[in-house]
């Protein structure tokens, strides 16, 4: 059993966590924070306008590409943070976790003054971020015993605890992962992982995370937390010089396609039949990317070759399908009762999102949705006054697919595997009764944008 925590005015309690499993635990729980976290910053990032045709002066596009610039930089160091979760899970003999709850959720992970909420750019968004990241006070040891849920109000207090139990736990029996199966490299420039395979490298992996988020008290600058303090100072004076100044686009608050039984509080239910199919799209192919990043993290028997393919599909869906698909939403019509509102990106989970322990499944389980969200795509494309980047994004999932079935045709070091043979020639799946499938294939349309064997 667990100590638990109660605050007290400045200060709060470390939580207690005495056991592999309420470690294990309590990783899980920073793993969901970490990617709703992201999933939040890239939601505000995307309602940003982008040209003065909007009703901003040149001036204010700059204070906005700067403001854009900063929140996608930290929403892709959060990607790292949930990275390094999973390499901390993976040392103690935990999974890696990329489920969470629907948005929107009132206080799930802090107190009510900090919902996880799909918000529009704003000085209350930014406030709300700030308090996200905010300095943890000092911490004070508890010794009641208060079974219950992982209770903390800070990102960082969840941290120290998470610290003091690696600290705490016998070194010894505590690390029986795989070392090799640590994801150690850099996904983009400036943007690491840290490895973890025992106490010292686990207090290093840790510590990163928690100067990333809120730094340290001689040096806040360049912290998450200093980077919203900074956008949202800005953000005042360009108010009070021109108080008619508005940043983003209308965008409704938790833009949903269908109301969740996990999000009890209901997101802004889509009206518009045409942005409801975009942003389904949008949803499924954002839970094709994790699925394909708790592959990535399963370690299976794939080749270095075959891993690095995988990583790189991962990245290509990031930057080429999730991140301009949620700029393409903020544009197009909620609908319904919501007139002069735009739809945003909701960052939907329909099912489970963990992959098949097996990996010729796995990995057929990925192509197959890979090739179906392309089709879709090219449906949605030949809609009259189709937004143009949708055809590109569709186009972007075909060639993700054929690259992936190419980086597997030979099989995995552990044989064989007809199943994956089998790609080329897929049967489309029945319906699942969220988009119709088209009569044709991206890959018979897109192959020669595929990259070639020789990767050029």
């Amino acid at each position: 059993m667990s100590l638990r925590t109660r605050s007290q005015g400045s200060s709060y309690q470390m939580i207690e966590i005495n056991s592999r499993e309420e470690l294990i635990n309590a990783l899980a729980e920073a793993a969901e924070l970490e990617h709703g976290l992201l999933c939040q910053y890239v939601f505000a990032a995307s309602t940003l306008k982008q040209h003065v045709e909007e009703g901003v002066t040149w001036p204010q596009t700059e204070l906005i590409r700067g403001w854009k610039r900063a929140l996608l930089t930290v929403a892709r160091q959060e990607m790292a943070h949930l990275g390094t979760v999973c390499n901390l899970l993976t040392a103690v003999g935990g999974a890696p976790h990329f489920m969470r709850l629907n948005f929107p959720q009132s206080a799930s992970y802090f107190p009510a003054d900090a919902p996880f909420t799909l918000r529009p750019f704003s000085e209350a968004t930014l406030r709300r971020f700030m308090r996200f990241e905010e300095p943890e006070p000092q911490a004070i040891r508890a010794f009641a015993i208060a079974p219950g849920p992982i209770s903390y109000q800070h990102v960082g207090e969840l941290y120290r605890s998470i610290e003091h139990a690696f600290g705490s736990l016998d070194e010894r029996t505590l690390f029986i992962g795989p070392v090799a199966d640590q994801d150690d490299n850099e996904w983009s420039r400036g943007l690491h992982l840290w490895p973890v395979r025992d106490r010292a490298s686990a207090h290093k992996a840790i510590e990163f995370i928690i100067r990333e988020g809120e730094g340290i008290p001689q040096h806040r600058q360049g912290s998450h937390y200093q980077t919203f303090v900074d956008a949202h100072a800005a953000l005042v004076a360009e108010l009070a010089s021109d108080p008619s100044f508005a940043p983003a686009r209308p965008v409704a608050v938790d833009p949903v396609t269908r109301q969740h039984r996990d999000a009890p509080l209901g997101g802004t239910v889509i009206g518009d039949p045409r942005t409801r199919e975009v942003a389904e799209w949008f949803s499924v192919s954002y839970e094709t990317t994790l699925m394909m990043l708790g592959q990535f993290y399963s370690f299976g028997p794939e080749t270095p070759a075959q891993r690095e393919e995988l990583r790189q599909a991962a990245r290509e869906m990031m930057s080429g399908v999730v991140r301009p698909l949620a700029e393409v939403l903020t544009q197009l019509p909620m609908g319904g009762d919501h007139p002069g509102l735009n739809a945003g990106p909701g960052f939907e989970l329909y099912g489970d999102v963990h992959v098949s322990p097996h990996p010729e499944n796995a990995w057929y389980v990925i192509l197959e949705r890979l090739a179906v969200e392309s089709e879709q795509g090219l449906t949605l494309a030949m809609e009259p006054d189709a937004h143009p980047r949708i055809q590109l994004c569709a186009e972007n999932l075909g060639r993700i697919g054929d690259n992936l079935t190419r980086a597997i045709e030979g099989g995995f070091p552990t044989g064989p595997s007809p199943g994956l043979a089998r790609k080329a020639s897929l049967v489309r799946p029945a319906t699942d009764g969220r988009l119709q499938r088209p009569t044709r294939t991206a890959t018979a349309r897109y192959g020669t944008a595929a990259r070639t064997e020789n990767g050029s």
